[in-house]
């Protein structure tokens, strides 16, 4: 009797066990000919990093195409926008983004000596900080001077002091990976990085006890980029071989699985916010495994859309139902730079920092939607104890509302910050507030002198206090310019150069955040001449180089344009 009840046992244990399994909810299979599809790939544009030696091209077919249900991305010896070479780089910034899963790729890396190809991944926003500080994954990476070798690897900032490590393998046990396709594929999950190549694993990067950002950013979004580069500080380290041009990198295809722990049903929960509603289709009250789901973000009047925490920037977003979900919408009012600034989020988008020579003593937390810091153990200056925001957008002549309240236990003076988030931290504005035990409100407009930067922090030193500090109701808004000021600013949006002009154009972008833009030579009648960008990405300080002789101008006035769904930014050129 006591066998039989131990079978039925194990049976109905069996039955009820569920083996966790990956589902696919992303991928592109490059089955349409033609250029990639546009709603999961945007273009890198230009010379862009590590003195490479190509320029990379805007939606150019010569060096980035589907042809054969196969992605190929060509580097070409050829004259372009002051380049010798041209090669195309895909990323899925803000239409693919991920945080933890299994990413999958079959592809065939070109030989020839200077070749750099890549399949990589790098942070969606730079929450930690500038490059290495918020990481980056390699998923693969290979340089034709090592014909047999593929690379796998991660940086971040570290901990040795250098403000840089890696941890990584290279193998050359695939031979010849010029000559067939291969299967990378990496494994990322809240504890571990893996990297495996044609279902052997070759190399694992784990957190560390008792990590920090420092050696383990990656709990945050990311995305994927697929690039060739040619030459450069590492591609041509023993120099370049142009006899093989053009190179070829081929990708059969991306696929993006998710972790699914459970048979279901799964659950969907859409948290109440400030700011706008969520539709949901189908709406229910459960879903079976694998049911797509479509949220569409619905803003209120004076309010935006900004993103789903965690689950990336797309609206519509479709989702497919492989757990329970609690979602989170970010709305913010129209040209608020500050996430969450009441507290009713908790601590969302805010982070603590700390440094001094003896390690301070606090805890931080949002109580009642108000920040509370409770410090035992204080610092002996202000920054050793920072509350702070990152990815604050802030564009050179514009002008910012700043305003938040606080108030203490013992009343002490608080250094308040707005700073850049990467190289030497320049201070862009600093300010000290005499804090009381009586809640005040502190406000002050301030326009920002220096060069634009779209990832700068906005952040509270309160090191030397004692006992609980409160800060709530935090914001910064950008003032809207009237029609007579848009007029007066319109020309702070980029510098154009040289001017006059007879044959090369440098455009430097001034714009205060990642922007897709068009760019347009138009005649005083408003004709347009020329499209020199259509729908392209546009990064503070990016320089966009264009040729006018290949568009035979003629000489005279012209208004050159750049316009995002923010703005749009005029200024005289003169061709001569």
């Amino acid at each position: 009797m006591k066998k039989i009840s131990f079978i039925l046992l194990f049976i109905c244990l069996s039955v009820v066990a569920y083996t966790q399994k990956y589902v696919q909810v992303w991928g592109d299979e490059f089955n349409t000919p033609g250029l990639p599809d546009s709603t999961k790939w945007d273009w890198e544009v230009g010379k862009l990093r590590n003195n490479e030696l190509q320029y990379y091209t805007y939606k150019r077919s010569e060096n980035a195409r589907i042809q054969d249900t196969t992605l190929i991305i060509e580097a070409r010896k050829e004259y372009y926008q002051g380049a010798s070479y041209t090669s195309a780089s895909l990323f899925s910034k803000f239409k693919g983004d991920w945080k933890y899963g299994k990413f999958e790729f079959s592809a065939k890396v070109p030989g020839g000596k200077g070749t750099w190809p890549a399949i990589w991944m790098m942070p969606t926003e730079d929450e930690y900080g500038g490059w290495p500080k918020s990481g980056e994954i390699d998923i693969m990476e290979y340089v034709g001077m090592n014909p047999n070798n593929l690379y796998f690897t991660t940086h971040y900032e570290g901990t040795n002091g250098m403000g840089h490590q890696s941890s990584g393998f290279n193998t050359s046990s695939i031979s010849q990976p010029f000559n067939q396709f291969i299967k990378f594929t990496l494994y990322w999950t809240p504890s571990r990085l893996e990297w495996w190549a044609n279902d052997k694993k070759f190399f694992t990067y784990t957190k560390p006890t008792n990590s920090t950002y420092k050696n383990w950013p990656f709990d945050k979004m990311f995305h994927l980029i697929l690039n060739l580069a040619y030459g450069g500080d590492w591609g041509g380290q023993n120099g370049v071989d142009d006899s093989k041009l053009p190179h070829k990198f081929y990708i059969d295809y991306v696929r993006v699985y998710q972790l699914q722990a459970t048979d279901g049903p799964f659950s969907l929960k859409v948290e109440p916010v400030n700011g706008g509603t969520v539709d949901v289709s189908p709406d229910q009250s459960s879903y079976p495994a694998e049911t797509s789901v479509t949220l569409t973000a619905k803003p209120a009047d004076d309010y935006v859309f900004e993103k789903w925490q965690d689950l990336g920037f797309s609206n519509p977003l479709k989702l497919k139902m492989i757990s329970d979900k609690t979602i989170l919408p970010v709305f913010k009012k129209k040209n608020e730079l500050i996430t969450n600034g009441e507290f009713s989020k908790g601590l969302q988008g805010w982070t603590s920092w700390f440094d001094a020579p003896t390690a301070p003593v606090f805890t931080t937390g949002a109580l009642d939607s108000i920040f509370v810091a409770n410090i035992t153990k204080p610092g002996t200056a202000n920054w050793h104890i920072v509350e702070q925001q990152l990815n604050i957008p802030l564009e050179q002549g514009a002008t910012y509302s700043v305003s938040f309240e606080a108030w203490a236990d013992k009343a002490n003076t608080m250094d308040v910050f707005l700073s850049k988030n990467s190289g030497n931290y320049d201070t862009f504005y600093s300010t000290t507030k005499n804090i009381t035990t009586t809640k005040q409100t502190f406000s002050w407009i301030q326009k920002m002198s220096k060069p634009s930067d779209a990832n700068c922090r906005f952040g509270f030193g309160f090191g030397q206090f004692t006992g609980k500090v409160h800060i709530d109701n935090v914001s910064i808004l950008k003032s809207v310019a009237t029609k007579a000021e848009t007029q007066i600013e319109s020309r702070t949006g980029m510098e154009v150069f040289p001017n006059p002009v007879s044959g090369e154009l440098k455009i430097v972008s001034k714009l205060g955040a990642n922007t897709i833009a068009t760019i347009k030579l138009v005649n005083l009648q408003g004709q347009i001449i020329a499209t020199l960008g259509e729908k392209q990405l546009v990064s503070p300080g990016q320089t966009l180089n264009f040729t006018l002789n290949n568009s035979k101008i003629s000489k005279g006035v012209y208004l050159l344009t750049i316009s995002s769904p923010e703005q749009t930014t005029t200024q005289k050129v003169i061709v001569n």
